[in-house]
């Protein structure tokens, strides 16, 4: 987590040098989020568990991106995150819901059309777990220090989206999120769950002068 944050000190530096030298323009962005968040089980006998069925919830950040006049845009974010998913096993309905602490770099381009921008960001991503709760029929569990969870999750978000200029200090954008966890976040040898989800953010873009 540590090396990760410098990571995103030294990017932030490297943007902020970038704008004495390249023409753009600074932008603070906020955003909501709804997703659908999922698990990609694999057992002991290496066979992907389809059982699982998604949870649905929020998200929300706060970042900073630098849009270079050729096109390119690059930034940080930092935020909240839920993840999770739903399973019913053997009569019995279990539910996971995890917290994070999301920190992201993005890295896009944008294509404009006047006042509309067409766009796609890749974004990698490191989170840490501040609650993890398991429900098992309707009574719930604090599982965030049983050991059986890696409270680190790393991964990869791909964003097509579009914004739109309202005026001249402020614009508004959507995107459709998909996100890949990298890490598998079981510790129990053998199994393998990682983070998934799918979801829509709408935000704004403050400029900078």
């Amino acid at each position: 987590m540590k090396k990760y944050a410098k990571l995103l000190i030294v990017s932030l530096g490297f943007f902020g040098l970038s704008a004495n030298y390249v023409q753009g323009q600074s932008k603070v962005t906020i955003d909501a989020s709804q997703n659908m968040t999922n698990f990609k089980f694999i057992n002991s006998e290496g066979v992907r568990d389809e059982g699982y069925q998604p949870n649905y919830s929020g998200s929300y950040s706060l970042g900073y991106r630098y849009e270079f006049d050729f096109g390119m845009y690059a930034g940080a974010k930092i935020g909240m995150r839920r993840a999770g998913a739903s399973l019913n096993y053997d009569d019995a309905n279990y539910s996971w819901d995890f917290q994070y602490f999301d920190a992201r770099i993005n890295l896009g381009y944008s294509y404009s059309f006047d006042k509309l921008s067409a766009y796609l960001a890749v974004s990698p991503y490191m989170g840490y777990m501040l609650r993890a709760t398991q429900t098992l029929n309707h009574e719930d569990f604090d599982i965030i220090n049983s050991g059986e969870l890696e409270k680190l999750d790393y991964g990869l978000f791909i964003s097509p989206g579009v914004d739109y200029r309202i005026n001249d200090f402020v614009s508004i954008y959507g995107q459709f999120n998909y996100m890949l966890g990298l890490q598998n976040i079981e510790t129990v040898e053998n199994q393998e769950s990682q983070n998934q989800l799918m979801g829509l953010t709408l935000g704004l873009a403050f400029d900078i002068k």
